[in-house]
């Protein structure tokens, strides 16, 4: 008891006011049926936490000191569960693989619908995809059409928009596919590259929402006949597998016949499992407009 006095009166560099009466939560847990009542009451008054007077309130000292401890364990979870989730919000901005910077200012109110009814349809159709995705609803999408219609800066709003509005609880990340496959070979060569196959099949696996962009570009020309490389397949198998129960986003300037010339069935089924599709067929390239 004295040493708890020493304690808070050094601490606090002043004279305490110590109230007469003990706490009743903090006394020896003893089997006082072994003792008379007034041993019983000379054990509480001399091993009790004698309580003080602040502010004209009488407190436990113990009790203050769990009180406090209690509020900083609480204020280091909330401290610790905003830094994981400040990371998930960061992951679009920090490890999405772009060809083109000039993505990262894509917004749904930037999109040039040019008074076009198919631009604007596929506007109105990705902010309710959009919408849909932060009410917990998980599918697919496929946006088919040709170069420059703005597939990739649709994708990019739609991530962009839900990583704003899901107050940091949602990992969002955009992979051009052809600039990912390029670093993955070069970290063959280069042992000090952190862009391995595993670093990324990791990556793309575990987040929320995930945009593949240009599904087929890696292959060349978009009239090519090669099918995808074992190197691709793998690698897109691997991450459409893990994605089963997530939203994930292919953009491709390709046809359905094309994709299943390219790409093993199963993992084209895979990611148009439940699927929402975008279709361009009149749209103009924007990209004498911009992206």
């Amino acid at each position: 008891m004295q040493a708890i006095k020493e304690t808070i009166q050094k601490a606090m560099g002043t004279k305490l006011i110590w109230a007469s009466s003990t706490c009743d939560l903090h006394f020896p847990k003893y089997d006082y049926s072994k003792f008379t009542e007034q041993e019983m009451e000379d054990i509480r008054r001399k091993y009790s936490v004698q309580k003080m007077i602040v502010d004209g309130v009488e407190k436990c000292p113990s009790c203050e000191r769990e009180r406090l401890t209690s509020l900083l364990e609480e204020e280091a979870k909330k401290d610790a569960y905003e830094i994981l989730n400040r990371g998930k919000y960061n992951t679009l901005a920090q490890k999405s693989i772009l060809q083109d910077e000039e993505i990262t200012e894509a917004r749904f109110d930037n999109y040039r619908t040019e008074n076009e009814p198919e631009a604007f349809h596929n506007l109105n159709l990705m902010e309710q995809h959009a919408q849909d995705i932060l009410t917990g609803q998980a599918f697919n999408i496929l946006l088919y059409g040709t170069p420059g219609v703005g597939k990739s800066h649709l994708s990019y709003s739609l991530l962009h928009h839900v990583n704003e509005l899901s107050d940091f609880t949602r990992s969002c990340l955009f992979i051009d596919l052809d600039e990912m496959l390029r670093k993955i070979r070069d970290s063959f060569n280069n042992p000090n590259s952190p862009y391995t196959e595993m670093y990324f099949t990791k990556l793309l696996s575990e987040v929320d929402l995930l945009v593949l962009d240009d599904l087929g570009a890696e292959t060349g020309n978009e009239h090519t006949e090669k099918k995808a490389s074992d190197f691709t397949g793998r690698i897109l198998r691997a991450v459409a597998n893990s994605r089963q129960k997530k939203v994930t986003i292919v953009t491709t300037n390709l046809s359905g016949t094309q994709l299943n010339k390219m790409y093993d069935g199963k993992t084209l089924s895979r990611l148009s499992k439940n699927r929402k599709v975008v279709m361009f067929k009149e749209t103009v390239d924007k990209r004498p407009l911009g992206y």
